[in-house]
């Protein structure tokens, strides 16, 4: 099948290097423009979805109703709470900067990122609630576009391509950035090894 992953478009919080307080963040006008630009890529590719998916945070609805009209007008977006970005907990409000100009709290969960942040998640609380929509999708077997966080994003790949969750992680290469999106060409179930998706 084929699978477009897409990150949501830049906000306030993205811009400042701050976790967001709440799912209410809304795009700024850069990431209006990011998912512009991004759904225009997707539609001069010819990709025709059958489903939109999206995390039900504001950012990723707004991303992905920007995404439909411009490749799929017909279609509704589903919002799905599996979808959201990891919680972040105690971080909420924090810088997003590792090391010795970010937060410590932060940089000592990118060590280990399988330990529960403080009030939040872990890597692995994130795989656990989002496969499942990923489960269905593949069992359907149609295109489908998923609008989600980079966090969970990269959880998403991750698994997907049967690679070392840590690693992946920690690599950074499964990483997109504001208003990016992979295209994923799904020729076997979840979880077997792969080589490196094509990345926009």
């Amino acid at each position: 099948m084929q699978l477009i992953l897409a990150r949501h478009g830049r906000t306030e919080s993205n811009a400042l290097h701050r976790f967001p307080l709440s799912p209410a963040v809304p795009l700024d006008r850069t990431g209006i423009e990011q998912v512009r630009c991004t759904g225009q890529q997707i539609a001069d590719s010819g990709f025709h979805p059958t489903a939109i998916h999206a995390s039900d945070a504001e950012r990723t609805l707004q991303t992905a109703r920007l995404l439909r009209d411009l490749i799929a007008p017909e279609l509704p977006v589903t919002p799905q709470p599996g979808l959201r970005e990891l919680d972040w907990g105690l971080l909420r409000g924090r810088s997003t900067l590792s090391g010795p100009s970010g937060d410590a709290e932060y940089t000592r969960w990118q060590q280990d990122p399988l330990r529960r942040l403080p009030g939040g998640e872990s890597l692995a609380d994130v795989q656990a609630r989002a496969t499942p929509l990923l489960e269905r999708l593949i069992a359907d077997g149609r295109p489908a576009l998923v609008v989600s966080h980079a966090v969970t994003l990269t959880v998403l790949t991750a698994w997907l391509r049967g690679w070392d969750l840590i690693e992946t992680w920690q690599s950074h290469r499964a990483h997109l950035p504001t208003g990016g999106y992979r295209r994923l060409e799904l020729t076997g179930p979840p979880g077997l090894p792969h080589p490196l998706p094509v990345s926009q």
